[in-house]
Formats: structure tokens, C-alpha cells, sequence
């Protein structure tokens, strides 16, 4: 990618451009009703929130591009991923490896579970299987899909 790529972690100023990220990344790729992309991009903003209330017990990074947020993951208490997305213009250039990457880094010895747990879209699920999560059980019908999966820290990282 041509640009300045910088990953860094996220500040309380970047709030609004996480947010119009997230609705664009949810109305765009994820196949709901409206009503229900409204309800996810509003479960994603109060994630968002409760870590601005609790920022020292997350990992929450953007990934900058020529000083644009084009993705975001947030991991509240080192081992719950609640979001990742990567604006869909930007997708399947690394990014979102690049932002797991990064958070994995950062939550390893921090997470009070020894793993990583989250909840993927349908839309998602190839891409955690390809860069090394496994899924954790039986997915759930709720919009967008809910697929558990996991990643474990190995006691030799």
C-alpha cells in the first residue's frame, strides 16, 4: 500500500471517526436489515464508550492510512474482542492481520483467560480460520451471524 500506514493505539478524539468506520464497514458487508445494522453499529459505539470509561484494561488500535482511520479492533479486558473492520475499500490488503496481529501482541500476558475469544460475522469467519483462530463452538442465529472462535496463547509465547 502506497501512503503512511501508521497502527497506533486509539485516542478519545478518534471516537466520531471510528464510529462512521464502523456503520459504513456494518451497512456495507453485512447482510441485515436495516434495523439490525442499526442495533449492531449501536452495540459497536457502546463498546466504544465503555472503553473510553476503561481504556488501561484494553487494546483498542486504528490503522492509519495518509492519516485516515481505514480500520479498528478493540479488545476489552485483553481476551474479548468486540470489534474489528476494516472499511471495505481497504479490505484483503492485510489490514485486518495487521490490527490482530498488533492486539494478540498486546493482550499476550494480559489476558487474564490465556486466549483471545470473539464473536465473527459469517462474513468474517474465513479470515479468522486463515490467520489462526479456531472456532469455539456451535454458531448462533442472531444477524450477521455469531460464530465463536478463539485464539490460545501458547505457554512457550
Amino acid at each position: 500500500m502506497k501512503g503512511v500506514v501508521v497502527i497506533e493505539n486509539a485516542q478519545e478524539n478518534d471516537i466520531a471517526e471510528i464510529s462512521v468506520l464502523i456503520e459504513h464497514v456494518i451497512k456495507t458487508c453485512i447482510d441485515v436489515t436495516d434495523r439490525d445494522a442499526n442495533d449492531l453499529v449501536a452495540h459497536s459505539v457502546y463498546n466504544i464508550l465503555l472503553w473510553k470509561k476503561n481504556k488501561h484494561n484494553a487494546a483498542h488500535l486504528v490503522y492509519r492510512l495518509d492519516n485516515r482511520i481505514v480500520g479498528v479492533v478493540l479488545v476489552k479486558e485483553f481476551w474479548n474482542i468486540t470489534s474489528l473492520f476494516v472499511d471495505p475499500d481497504y479490505q484483503g490488503r492485510g489490514i485486518g492481520k495487521a490490527l490482530i496481529t498488533e492486539a494478540l501482541a498486546q493482550c499476550r500476558g494480559k489476558s487474564p483467560k490465556g486466549l483471545v475469544r470473539l464473536s465473527s460475522s459469517t462474513h468474517a469467519q474465513d479470515f479468522y480460520h486463515a490467520i489462526g483462530f479456531e472456532q469455539a463452538g456451535e454458531s448462533k442465529p442472531l444477524p450477521g451471524g455469531c460464530i465463536p472462535f478463539q485464539f490460545v496463547f501458547n505457554s512457550i509465547d
